[in-house]
């Protein structure tokens, strides 16, 4: 007969095994409800990010009818999106090993997007308007510098949400996730970034308004109009001069001068060691050189410097633009008459770029013809003649409007958006300039072309890029038909050449490992800028040549994300290509 006593013993021996399979029966059913919710996950994650896409849109487009639908379907996703990363399961999920690497991101990215389009997204579509997104339009001559008053509170809640938002995921460590949670994650951070840098400079608009509207008391503004047709960095050489005073919206141009007229023999205005260093004390001796530098904001303290030194006034902000820009802004407007021409949005920028030297032969005539002209045209813009809203908008997206306040909270705000100029406060940017090195006005004829290739790892970071320059000389006929404005004093450069400094600027986190020039090697002269690593290579070209630069440049960190581009705005729309290819190191 067996031993009773022994029953208990195989019984206490059988509870391990029980506990085991509970575990292994609890980790089915998770597992389980995983697969499910990541089948809901992938469904709203498509969602969140199309009408997330489309909702970015009609910001942009300050349609408030499409944001709000687009907005309906974003919370809708949303809200599906955190239920799918939610729960029991989640939380055990998030405490295991190899399943905490995939949780972990999908659930902050589920907070994150349930936090976007409850607190930035909708207090926006509840406005009746999207005025906010929309240049301020002139209505019986000026500006109501309070047109924007009701949107500050709703913008300002939405920038801050969406900059904590993209912080929260930008620290998010998606490296051993699996890939398709790195992509998800990654994709929504892009996202959110994008949003809030159109939603931040809405509210910057909205904060800087009232006060450079003067309508918190007068404002002076020293315009600055760039000609392209002899390059600078920010566009072109500092041409033409003239204030404009600004009280309650209401705005009336003042005097107006040629950068000839800004020089004065009695002194230098300050500039860095590192600017005198890279660019030569030129840009502390002429007017014409103060923005070798791609800093928008250290031209305009330097231009301030040389306008007090030579009038005794120092303006409370500086407003910079170009002809192409100009063109832009006046399409449709009436045409004005100068020198016997008439002047059109169309046709502005070849006239003020070109023709204009071939009609006085006297260089201070064509000084004060560009002067001139330019501060007419610039009276249509401000007198609220202006046809065309979108020439505004495209003159900012394209870095051909800028703007420089001198008071430190204004010019915080200024530099967090496009307007500022503020290259070296965006390290995550690529930068591609020309500082020309002719003395002339032959700048109009070049043509150049810059196209960037992006190698993208299978996590989404940048492990390396290419950087093609091409510039090309597009003048055919004789040189002797040209005015010797146009090809330049012989002395300093053959006649009708051009010369200039290519300047190369890597993001932060890359660095510089290979120089052609047509094929060949070639050496280039590396310096730091204010703590940017950058390159200056100087090249010269005769009518009808080309010359081709490629730089390769190589992460020297993990996790890059895709840069930025800022570079020379020419005499002619720039068009850069931007390539996107898989890394064949990573």
């Amino acid at each position: 007969m067996a031993d009773e006593s022994a029953h208990p013993r195989r019984r206490r021996r059988r509870w391990p095994w029980m506990v085991v399979g509970a575990v292994l029966l609890l980790l089915g059913v998770m597992l389980a409800f995983l697969t499910y919710d990541a089948a809901r996950l992938t469904a709203a994650a498509t969602a969140v990010d199309q009408h997330a896409e489309a909702a970015q849109e009609a910001l942009a487009a300050a349609d408030a009818e499409a944001l709000t639908r687009e907005v309906a379907q974003v919370k809708e996703a949303a809200e599906e999106f955190e239920a799918a990363t939610s729960g029991p399961h989640w939380w055990i999920a998030s405490h295991l090993p190899w399943l905490r690497l995939q949780a972990a991101p999908l659930v902050a990215a589920g907070e994150a997007v349930g936090a976007v389009a409850d607190r930035a997204l909708a207090p926006l579509a509840g406005q009746d308007s999207l005025a906010a997104f929309e240049v301020p339009r002139f209505e019986g001559g000026r500006v109501d510098p309070y047109v924007l008053e009701e949107y500050r509170g709703p913008l300002a809640v939405a920038s801050e949400t969406l900059a904590a938002e993209a912080e929260t995921l930008a620290g998010v460590d998606t490296s051993r996730s699996w890939l398709p949670v790195n992509d998800l994650v990654r994709g929504l951070e892009g996202q959110i970034e994008t949003l809030g840098g159109l939603v931040a400079g809405a509210h910057a608009t909205a904060e800087l308004l009232p006060g450079m509207l003067g309508g918190e008391g007068e404002r002076h503004y020293l315009v600055v109009v760039q000609n392209n047709a002899e390059p600078r960095t920010t566009g072109g050489l500092p041409g033409a001069f003239f204030e404009l005073t600004v009280e309650d919206g209401r705005m009336e141009l003042g005097r107006y001068a040629a950068a000839r007229d800004l020089i004065d023999d009695a002194g230098r205005v300050a500039i860095t060691e590192d600017e005198e260093r890279i660019f030569s004390d030129r840009m502390s001796t002429y007017p014409h050189d103060a923005n070798f530098t791609p800093e928008f904001p250290r031209t305009a303290e330097i231009l301030v410097d040389f306008w007090e030194l030579r009038y005794g006034e120092r303006p409370d902000a500086v407003v910079s633009i170009d002809p192409v820009a100009l063109g832009w802004m006046l399409e449709g407007s009436a045409p004005l008459e100068a020198g016997g021409i008439e002047i059109t949005g169309e046709n502005l920028a070849m006239v003020m770029l070109n023709q204009a030297y071939f009609l006085y032969e006297d260089p201070l005539e064509q000084d004060e013809f560009f002067a001139r002209t330019a501060a007419a045209l610039f009276a249509q813009v401000v007198g609220g003649q202006v046809a065309s809203v979108s020439g505004v908008e495209q003159a900012i997206e394209a870095h051909r409007f800028l703007l420089w306040s001198a008071d430190a909270e204004e010019q915080a705000l200024l530099a967090s958006t496009g307007v500022g100029g503020a290259f070296l406060e965006s390290p995550d940017t690529l930068g591609v300039f020309l500082n020309d090195g002719s003395g002339s006005k032959i700048g109009y004829y070049i043509g150049s072309d810059v196209l960037v290739t992006d190698y993208q790892c299978n996590d989404g970071s940048i492990d390396s890029m290419t950087v093609e320059v091409e510039l090309r000389h597009g003048y055919e006929g004789d040189v002797a038909d040209l005015p010797d404005y146009i090809t330049g004093i012989p002395r300093f450069v053959p006649r009708g050449e051009f010369h200039a400094n290519v300047l190369v600027y890597p993001p932060a986190g890359f660095a510089l490992t290979g120089t052609t020039r047509d094929g060949e090697a070639m050496e280039v002269v590396e310096d730091v800028h204010e703590g940017r690593a950058m390159s200056q290579k100087r090249i010269e070209l005769k009518p009808g040549g080309q010359v081709n630069l490629v730089y390769e440049l190589q992460a020297t960190e993990a996790e890059l994300g895709l840069p930025g581009l800022q570079m020379t705005p020419g005499p002619r729309p720039n068009q850069p290509q931007l390539l996107l290819e898989q890394s064949p190191s990573c």
